[in-house]
């Protein structure tokens, strides 16, 4: 029996994230904290970029970033279907569950790491108005709303997410104009530098693209809440103006920091040159609220889905028990652990694979369309590898081992290797034995509506 939330949406009626409310998640997701110390690595004293070619290079990442979550994303925007269940076409229903912890752990770590900053901030903002300090009240505090919010499903997550990207880029904006008032003969002299367009400039836009790249994976799981009467080029739009103007202003507070007293974290600037206490409660918690708004999004929504796929509970038990793991990820100490940066750059070397077998399996091997009543067929799909595709764990261990070469720029260098090799494997192997990828190149529109029919008549 498949779990509910799990069945294909087919019904736009079902589909609650009209192009404004996406835009608002995506806003409300992309404000991350990390986002402000990528903004100042790439001008002095970091990086070797000018304020012009950090532009530039914030500008064509994030383009490129909201083309390749449209590219992935159309699966779940046409078919209805979540991650977990995208992934059983290049994968297999057995395989993946490979891929899908490979896009789980990492969330659920900083999804522990994200709530204790918030947690940071939010005693902050106690101890200044009333002096009280005690940061573990505000960590299960925290915690504990995080698990409630999410487990009162899409709906909740959805106007947490629009009110919360209303008061969080209003925050952001106050934040950029509070540092340019303060230090704006500071930031003359970043603008002036010679800067390169060499290496460094393209170095600098595979760094800001690669912090997408766990979503890149998951993206089915929000867009299958998209209407499939708005056009291609409004939902390719909706990704545009949801990444590109957030992921600006962001990295954006950072540079402007880093250009003028050499800190890009804006918590750090306030307490040490801005001598306000309204203004520093403001920022902290614009900051706190962003750890919600984030986790809901890009931590805790695909954690659920892949605990719900191999667990086989429901929406509700997965965000409780996701979210007490979450606490014993213990994010005060893997926070500062020198190894934990490292442990997230290895498994970020296989997610690049991972995300060219996905693409070419939809655009290469089924052109585009996939035979959705299959996907849930779990005895049958890939029956003669006993629910594995061998093509796709062959061609992301190639891509992950030639991605090594160089492991900052692994998931760019992975994706070339691995998205022929599946192809080539797939089309000369794996189609002699496995029926589902010789006869689901055309798809009945009725394929997947039983799916939410019956689900909606239980």
């Amino acid at each position: 029996m498949n779990n509910v939330s799990l069945l294909p949406i087919s019904k736009d009626q079902h589909r609650i994230l009209g192009p404004k409310a996406y835009i608002a998640m995506w806003w409300g997701d992309a404000i991350m904290v990390g986002s402000f110390m990528l903004g100042s690595s790439m001008i002095p004293p970091y990086g070797e970029l000018n304020l012009f070619q950090a532009f530039a290079a914030l500008i064509l990442a994030n383009i490129l970033a909201a083309l390749l979550f449209s590219l992935n994303g159309r699966v779940g925007w046409k078919h209805g279907i979540p991650m977990v269940v995208q992934l059983r076409s290049s994968f297999g229903p057995i395989g993946a569950k490979l891929p899908s912890l490979l896009r789980a752990v990492p969330a659920l770590f900083w999804y522990g790491v994200q709530t204790w900053l918030g947690a940071q901030a939010l005693n902050q903002i106690f101890m200044d108005l009333a002096g009280f300090s005690n940061v573990w009240v505000w960590f299960f505090a925290f915690q504990a709303l995080q698990i409630y919010l999410s487990a009162k499903g899409i709906k909740s997550i959805k106007w947490i997410e629009i009110v919360g990207a209303i008061i969080i880029m209003l925050g952001v904006i106050y934040m950029i104009f509070l540092f340019l008032t303060t230090f704006g003969l500071q930031l003359q002299e970043t603008a002036s530098i010679e800067g390169t367009w060499s290496i460094t400039f393209w170095l600098a836009m595979t760094v800001l693209l690669g912090q997408f790249s766990a979503l890149f994976l998951n993206v089915s799981d929000y867009t299958r809440y998209v209407p499939k009467k708005i056009s291609p080029k409004t939902f390719v739009g909706s990704h545009i103006i949801g990444i590109v103007p957030p992921m600006i202003l962001l990295p954006l507070v950072g540079i402007l920091g880093a250009a003028a007293v050499g800190i890009w974290n804006p918590v750090d600037i306030m307490s040490q040159y801005i001598s306000n206490t309204m203004a520093s409660i403001i920022v902290l918690f614009v900051i706190a609220l962003a750890q919600i708004t984030t986790n809901l999004v890009a931590n805790i929504t695909p954690t659920v889905f892949v605990a719900m796929d191999i667990f086989k509970i429901s929406w509700e038990k997965s965000c409780v028990i996701i979210g007490i793991l979450g606490v014993f990820t213990c994010p005060w100490w893997i926070m500062n652990a020198a190894y934990f940066t490292t442990f997230i750059t290895v498994v970020s070397a296989f997610l690049g694979p991972v995300f060219a077998v996905m693409v070419v399996d939809y655009y290469v091997i089924h052109k585009g369309n996939y035979h959705v009543k299959k996907l849930y067929e779990m005895d049958k799909l890939f029956s003669a590898f006993k629910g594995w595709n061998p093509a796709a764990v062959i061609a992301i261990s190639a891509g992950t081992l030639v991605s090594f070469i160089n492991v900052d720029l692994a998931w760019f260098i992975g994706l070339l290797p691995s998205a022929i090799i599946y192809v080539v494997l797939m089309k000369f192997w794996v189609v002699h034995y496995e029926s589902y990828v010789s006869d689901s190149m055309i798809e009945e529109e009725s394929s997947h509506r039983s799916y939410e029919d019956e689900a909606q008549a239980k």
